[in-house]
């Protein structure tokens, strides 16, 4: 994509704020409302329970440390998830085929996700093979679909950053350079919301993205 090609995709996007450690950005305009909206509306009668990768066995389970309800989109499943995954690609300077399928996850009133890293750890058949197929995460970028009034934010408690959720809005933030060393500064939770939230997460791989 040429220079002028992304311009166009990422035009009326803001860096809001920036971060060396972990090494962050917070964007605004995203997303419009329009394409929060649909979002919601195509993922709600998809979203399940969400789950965690067991680091010991590599399986997905569900666990009370993240309460949440998601779902997962495919990349570019239909015209307006391909509008977006490419917007996110430009905006993490990588190539769109790095990118695993945009999630979407809705916190109930009370509900958040205890601290994690997003990064793989290969302490498990499952965590190496996925890095062998694909490398390892590399950036995460969270979507704010709905404005929070109250609790919400994305903390990230080694450094003391509490980000709060406004519609459009997201967090980009790295935790992998090129040599494979991984940021532990990246540590990040949401805390519980006092009302419904929904965000969509993008998350990038070192090389192109094969699932299982």
């Amino acid at each position: 994509m040429s220079s002028a090609d992304a311009e166009t995709v990422t035009r009326g996007v803001r860096v809001l704020a920036r971060a060396a450690q972990p090494a962050l950005a917070l964007l605004g305009g995203v997303l419009d409302a329009d394409e929060c909206e649909a979002l919601i509306e195509m993922a709600r009668g998809r979203l399940r329970p969400s789950t965690l990768t067991d680091p010991r066995t590599g399986l997905d389970v569900t666990s009370a440390k993240r309460t949440s309800l998601g779902m997962f989109f495919r990349p570019f499943e239909n015209p307006l998830v391909e509008r977006i995954d490419r917007r996110l690609a430009t905006l993490m300077r990588l190539p769109t085929s790095h990118g695993e399928g945009l999630q979407v996850l809705h916190y109930p009133e009370g509900t958040g996700s205890e601290p994690h890293f997003d990064f793989l750890v290969p302490s498990n058949d499952a965590n190496r093979a996925s890095i062998t197929r694909s490398g390892q995460r590399v950036a995460t970028l969270v979507s704010y679909l709905n404005d929070v009034p109250s609790g919400g934010e994305t903390i990230f408690p080694a450094v003391g950053w509490a980000i709060a959720p406004v519609r459009g809005n997201a967090t980009y933030f790295t935790y992998c350079d090129a040599e494979g060393a991984l940021d532990h500064a990246s540590l990040h939770a949401s805390r519980a919301v006092q009302g419904g939230e929904k965000v969509a997460t993008k998350w990038m791989r070192s090389r192109p993205f094969v699932s299982a």
